[in-house]
């Protein structure tokens, strides 16, 4: 559904008004906040070239389309990059590092190979590409760009700040996943303490992600289907709201160190690597000794990749350990070699009486001490047991943090 009008730019452009099946509030105020809104530089990307080929057969082969054009958006969009379908056939595409120009003609660059490949090629007029000038509800105001202009005026355009430093990764949180959920990323912090001595060394971050607004927590299984944009998404969204709470709850006291949770598929993204470790260097200012990267959902990942994104890590953290999801229940052979410092994993609803809870910790801190000498317990649910795991053989443990206040 379309609707005509005019609106101002190089020359005269039509001024078009798109319906989306979404409620874009939350978009128009991060949009407004960075002032992309503003500067033009929030575009909008359509497929109706595609469905009109395709008539009937659309609706049958748009779930594979869409699949194709997140997958390949996501590869084409630079550091910091962010899309999301707002429509059957409209996609919002916003890329911070690029001025108003040289974001169009990245759109216009990418639908162009997107049509070449599904449609063999297309005519410039279905080059489907707009300028968004406003958002209101479930509606999308826009107008048409001047592709030559665009294409020209993109070679001299100036570059913007790296995205790393120049959209804070709250900007998109809450965001709205590839599947079309609106997601929102919480977080709560628990002690960590060095067993040997009982002192502890700092907190870990322990990441909440919330379906909006039913405000239900996504489970394992659910994350891990997550695409690896929206992992991104989480995982800077995660260690921004965790500084955020330890400056909250602790004030200006420092401590001795920090642990971040980072799932391997951003730490092996090269889209993703520039804005997380801008992300560590935040954090490391709110601690003494540095910081803990923990890597997660590395079940599966062969140990020569793991080792090859440890090595691009260390140098901005202090130890880097590896987050298993479960306690090993055998020896995880995928780490022989990677050289990590630590291993952690969940106690989760570990046996409460003591005798059951040390028979548990001694076989789990066991079979994890054949890959590394470092062994670290989460989610103890009393200070009681930090002495039996550091019994056990755990170096370190944290304590289930008290229920709070999401923020």
């Amino acid at each position: 559904m379309v609707s005509t009008g005019v609106a101002s730019g190089p020359e005269v452009r039509a001024s078009v008004e798109r319906f989306s099946n979404e409620d874009l509030g939350s978009l128009l105020e991060r949009f407004q906040a960075s002032g992309m809104l503003d500067e033009g530089r929030v575009n909008l990307i359509g497929l109706d070239a595609i469905a009109s080929r395709l008539g009937d057969r659309w609706e049958g082969r748009r779930e594979q389309i869409y699949q194709h054009v997140e997958r390949s958006l996501g590869k084409h969009l630079e550091s910091g990059g962010f899309f999301q379908r707002v429509s059957p056939t409209d996609y919002l595409v916003v890329q911070p590092g690029l001025g108003k120009f040289g974001g169009q003609a990245s759109c216009m660059l990418y639908l162009r190979d997107l049509l070449g490949h599904f449609l063999g090629g297309a005519a410039p007029e279905a080059l489907d590409v707009m300028e968004v000038t406003s958002l209101s509800g479930g509606r999308i105001f826009a107008v048409e760009i001047d592709a030559c202009y665009a294409l020209d005026a993109a070679r001299t355009e100036p570059r913007i700040a790296p995205p790393g430093d120049d959209v804070p990764p709250q900007a998109w949180n809450p965001f709205v996943a590839a599947d079309g959920r609106t997601l929102r990323v919480s977080c709560h912090l628990e002690p960590v303490f060095e067993l040997k001595t009982f002192a502890q060394i700092g907190f870990r971050i322990v990441r909440r992600v919330l379906a909006v607004p039913s405000e239900i927590e996504l489970g394992p299984h659910e994350l891990r289907n997550l695409t690896t944009a929206d992992i991104e998404k989480v995982d800077l969204a995660t260690i921004a709201r965790g500084i955020s709470r330890l400056k909250s709850e602790q004030g200006n006291a420092r401590h001795p160190t920090l642990f971040l949770p980072v799932s391997y598929t951003t730490l092996a993204s090269q889209r993703g690597r520039g804005p997380l470790i801008a992300r560590f260097k935040e954090a490391t200012q709110g601690v003494d000794r540095g910081l803990v990267c923990e890597i997660t959902d590395i079940e599966g990942v062969p140990g020569s990749a793991l080792a090859a994104a440890t090595v691009m890590i260390k140098p901005f953290c202090m130890i880097v350990v590896g987050k298993l999801r479960e306690p090993p229940g055998r020896t995880p052979e995928d780490l022989r070699g990677v050289r990590l410092q630590g291993v952690a994993f969940e106690a989760g609803p570990h046996p409460l009486d003591r005798g059951e809870f040390t028979a548990w910790a001694e076989h789990a801190v066991t079979t994890a001490r054949r890959v590394t000498r470092s062994v670290i317990i989460h989610g103890l649910s009393g200070p009681e047991y930090l002495g039996l795991a550091g019994l056990a053989g755990a170096t370190h443990g944290s304590l289930s943090a008290r229920p709070v206040q999401p923020v």
